[in-house]
């Protein structure tokens, strides 16, 4: 009864209601197999089905008059095979970008939470995202969704724009040295006639109640227009470990290394033939270094091979392959919250990643 008597308001509700609010949202999922290999010579494999980052999201905006509008947006990410990793963000409402802001002539502002300049970017990630070795999450590690932030997007002028973030950690009575754990990101971007330079610096204040700081600068460049797609990136970091471990949190910001600085390098070339879309991604982690003093085997190398087919516009499958290297010393963990095996294996020195999936954008 209550839900016909729902149903009934809905429908009676007048139309200019309804008519600024945007339902949108993506719904990905495969099959896979992975396997991995660990330093001492364990052997494991198993075969999933797997959320491939779903999403369902809400959007608006008014006009206010004189060119300012009202803009808000509630985003939330869900799973499509019905797991809920342990400490995740899947299944929270408002998991995703989530704001309210205004637009005009002088640009955007927004609060929420809300994305960063690296995550903005990554052209170079063109893989269905599974935290296997069929997509390049490592790389894109520093791309992150602060909570509590403050975000300002200029006007595009010929071609350039810019970002500012700020995030604040809150929790300065809790924290040791009682200092905020704050986030400052500034992102520039260049783009036209299909070419593009993007530019992402990220800095971290008194991570994990220590009074350092954790640093990432990441650059992107390359050429995205008739069918082809060609981007490099180049990454330097301080603090973001490349365990699996260093995924971001949303609570916590990333595994934090004191000291430990890591440069990185990925490619991607992607070309349209038709309903074919053959691709092809590589990413290479020199050895760390701690405290000026080199890490020896604690280098990662990446490869995935794979193509998408498009069933329409708005969905298509992918067919992938991909494979992670490690140093003996590299400490990379496959851990059970990506469902891949059902626990946790350390010292991994070798991880392959083979799929199947599914997308189809509303």
């Amino acid at each position: 009864m209550n839900k016909k008597l729902i149903a009934l308001a809905i429908a009676t509700l007048p139309a200019a209601a309804l008519a600024d609010v945007t339902l949108y949202g993506r719904i990905a999922g495969g099959v896979e197999h992975d396997s991995v290999k660990t330093v001492d010579g364990q052997k494991l494999s198993q075969n999933n089905v797997e959320d491939y980052l779903s999403w369902i999201g809400f959007k608006g905006q008014e006009d206010l008059g004189n060119g300012l509008k009202a803009l808000w947006q509630v985003e939330s990410q869900v799973s499509l095979d019905g797991t809920n990793p342990e400490g995740s963000s899947v299944g929270r409402f408002a998991s995703r970008d989530s704001f309210v802001g205004l637009a005009g002539d002088f640009g955007k502002i927004r609060l929420g939470k809300l994305t960063n300049a690296q995550r903005d970017m990554f052209d170079l990630d063109v893989w269905n995202n599974s935290n296997g070795a069929n997509a390049l999450d490592i790389f894109k590690r520093t791309a992150a969704r602060p909570n509590n932030a403050v975000r300002y997007d200029s006007p595009d002028f010929a071609g350039f724009s810019a970002s500012v973030l700020w995030g604040s950690g809150e929790n300065k009575n809790t924290s040791a040295n009682n200092k905020s754990s704050d986030v400052v990101n500034v992102g520039l971007t260049y783009r036209n006639a299909g070419f593009f330079v993007q530019y992402g610096h990220d800095q971290r204040k008194n991570v994990a109640d220590t009074n350092t700081k954790g640093k990432a600068d990441t650059l992107e460049a390359g050429y995205a227009a008739n069918g082809l797609l060609v981007s490099v990136g180049l990454q330097r970091t301080t603090g973001y470990d490349w365990d699996e471990y260093a995924y971001y949190n949303e609570t916590t910001g990333f595994t934090f290394n004191p000291g430990l600085k890591s440069k990185e390098a990925a490619l991607t070339v992607a070309y349209s033939i038709g309903a074919i879309t053959p691709k092809l991604s590589l990413a290479k982690g020199w050895d760390q270094k701690l405290d000026g003093q080199k890490l020896a085997d604690t280098d990662y190398s990446q490869w995935i091979v794979g193509a998408d087919y498009a069933l329409s516009k708005r969905t298509k499958l992918t067919l992938a392959h991909g494979q992670l290297r490690f140093g003996d010393n590299a400490g990379y963990s496959v851990q059970s919250g990506n469902n891949t095996f059902a626990g946790i294996i350390d010292d991994v020195k070798k991880q392959n990643t083979t799929s199947l999936s599914m997308e189809h954008w509303f």
